[in-house]
């Protein structure tokens, strides 16, 4: 069975104690680096463990495509890396997300059971599954850097990473995975995934972000200016992709990856875009944009193309979707959304 926990404190109180996730407290050294999906709550996550650890960026995963720095060998080191907002289906591989990936939680596959201890995932702690509509609305409607956040502050409370203005940090974390809509479309869920995360602890730093004193006008005011800022850092991405990179296309073809003289990089571009966005992120947050931990955005890349399929949700089509072993998958809703990848390249 998988484990069920009451709340983020609880979950912290078995990590110290080296149960579980021993990867962001005592084993922290052992990371060498994170990959992270290409959007917001990806880029916002990794300043946040930029400053926190020190980990250096070294790829990008989308569920389909995973390039990472050349230099870094990842298929013989992948267990030195940790996924940064998505799950890997893999013994030995280190991950944080929130999709769901169970189709019955009193009956999870040992795919997933397996990697428990490893892979950070809130709806499996509360039994968030697919098979009951119930369970089904109540998924976690926050993004991986406020679980993160979560995380990290009982773990290491009153450290300076915290010490954001409520005002500059509000937009951009209700902005990551469209927070903002899920807070007026589902406030009873989101009230009590909220107290999940804080346990009603007033100086918890989601608590004094979300407790931020403003009008309904003036909320607005601060939304439009923030996506003025954004389409000002991005002139060149179409508009449903600004604060995001495109690693492929429906086609799979790269889109956003270029091939240089047989070599792959980001596109010059759009990695002067991103490099300028991580460093208004950053000020936000009053974090420091490191540009050293993020050679992703300039150095050689490796690419891998996997296979990635989209089916109904429905049992039979999750049953053989675990068969196949998935490095990935996430039910993203209740008509075609299951999404899962596979492992054509033997990377894993």
């Amino acid at each position: 069975m998988l484990h069920n926990y009451n709340s983020i404190k609880e979950v912290v109180e078995n990590l110290k104690k080296g149960n579980c996730y021993s990867w962001l407290y005592n084993k922290k050294d052992e990371i060498k680096g994170i990959i992270i999906s290409p959007d917001t709550d990806g880029f916002v996550s990794a300043l946040f463990l930029n400053e926190v650890y020190g980990w250096e960026v070294v790829g990008f995963y989308d569920g389909k495509v995973l390039t990472t720095l050349e230099s870094i060998d990842f298929k013989n080191n992948k267990e030195k890396y940790a996924f940064i907002d998505v799950e890997i289906l893999r013994e030995g591989i280190k991950s944080i997300g929130h999709h769901i990936l169970l189709w019955d939680s009193n009956n999870p596959p040992k795919l997933i059971t397996s990697i428990q201890n490893e892979m950070i995932n809130p709806n499996n702690w509360r039994g968030i599954c697919a098979n009951k509509h119930e369970k089904f609305k109540r998924k976690y409607p926050f993004g991986t850097f406020h679980l993160l956040v979560s995380l990290v502050y009982y773990l290491y409370p009153n450290k300076k990473f915290f010490n954001f203005s409520p005002k500059d940090a509000l937009i951009p974390s209700i902005f990551i995975d469209g927070v903002f809509k899920n807070l007026f479309n589902y406030p009873e869920n989101c009230l009590d995934w909220l107290k999940y995360l804080t346990n009603n602890d007033s100086n918890h730093p989601l608590e004094i972000l979300l407790n931020y004193p403003t009008s309904i006008k003036d909320l607005t005011e601060l939304i439009r200016d923030f996506l003025d800022e954004l389409n000002k850092l991005w002139t060149t991405q179409n508009k449903d992709r600004k604060g995001k990179i495109t690693l492929s296309n429906k086609k799979g073809e790269l889109v956003d990856i270029k091939k240089y003289e047989n070599e792959y990089y980001l596109d010059k571009t759009v990695g002067n875009e991103l490099s300028n966005y991580l460093e208004h992120l950053a000020n936000r947050y009053n974090w420091n944009f490191n540009v050293d931990k993020w050679n992703v955005l300039k150095d050689k890349l490796e690419v891998v193309i996997f296979d990635k399929k989209i089916n109904e949700t429905r049992k039979k089509y999750y049953d053989e979707a675990i068969k196949q072993k998935p490095i990935s998958l996430a039910i993203t809703s209740k008509n075609k959304g299951l999404q899962y990848t596979i492992d054509n390249r033997n990377i894993f």
